[in-house]
């Protein structure tokens, strides 16, 4: 698959409706939204959009950028993010539908998925679920690092267990056509999460390791990848 191709809004043409009236509604929406979540770069709504339940993820302005400079930045982010949301879907990996991007906000509008986070999932599931829930996530990441999509950020918090599937979410951090090294440092991240969130199953790490190395010919070369870069930590 490419590492270059336009993103396909999953929007019925009824669904879609005329720009001065989608400025209109998306002021409507905006109110009254309470924010579940700030981070340093965003602040994540909850809310409808055309009748569906969504997420509404804004990028904020920073002061302390020149504002032309902050708009472009703001604005590349939003759409780097909806394009690797939507390549990874296309890679076989659950990840919210993106219904709207609005360039001039920095804002994304996506479906809004209900489920629990894995990380809440792996400390109530039993040994055999769990073992079924790492093997599921090595799966999903060699799907992605098979098309040169890193996430950037993989921790069971970015992930959510919703319809019987593990979906990934937050690709912010994320980019495309990626080289071995920024693939080992996914890995290394993942088990980096793995010590803080969950050491009592790093015993079970390998069972990730397993599935990812059955689902991407260049896993190996990858996962020594993420050995070296872990040494280099411990080192320096």
């Amino acid at each position: 698959m490419s590492c270059h191709h336009v993103i396909c809004l999953e929007l019925k043409v009824k669904d879609l409706v005329p720009f001065s009236e989608k400025v209109i509604y998306r002021l409507f929406i905006a109110r009254g939204m309470d924010i579940i979540q700030r981070g340093a770069e965003a602040e994540i709504r909850r809310g409808k959009w055309l009748g569906r339940d969504v997420i509404i993820k804004s990028r904020v302005p920073k002061s302390y950028r020149l504002p032309e400079m902050d708009r472009s930045l703001r604005n590349m982010r939003t759409r780097n993010e909806a394009r690797l949301i939507h390549e990874a879907r296309e890679a076989g990996v659950p990840t919210p539908i993106i219904y709207d991007i609005d360039t001039v906000n920095a804002e994304m509008t996506m479906e809004f998925i209900d489920g629990l986070r894995v990380k809440d999932e792996l400390g109530r599931s039993a040994p055999d679920e769990v073992r079924d829930l790492l093997r599921e996530m090595g799966r999903s990441i060699a799907y992605l690092h098979r098309c040169g999509i890193v996430h950037g950020d993989l921790t069971t918090s970015n992930m959510i267990m919703s319809k019987g599937r593990m979906w990934f979410i937050d690709f912010s951090l994320g980019s495309r056509c990626a080289s071995v090294e920024e693939m080992g440092v996914d890995i290394h991240l993942l088990k980096e999460s793995f010590q803080s969130a969950h050491p009592e199953l790093l015993d079970r790490f390998h069972i990730i390791l397993e599935s990812y190395k059955e689902n991407f010919e260049r896993a190996d070369e990858i996962v020594r990848k993420a050995k070296e870069i872990s040494s280099r930590g411990r080192y320096t």
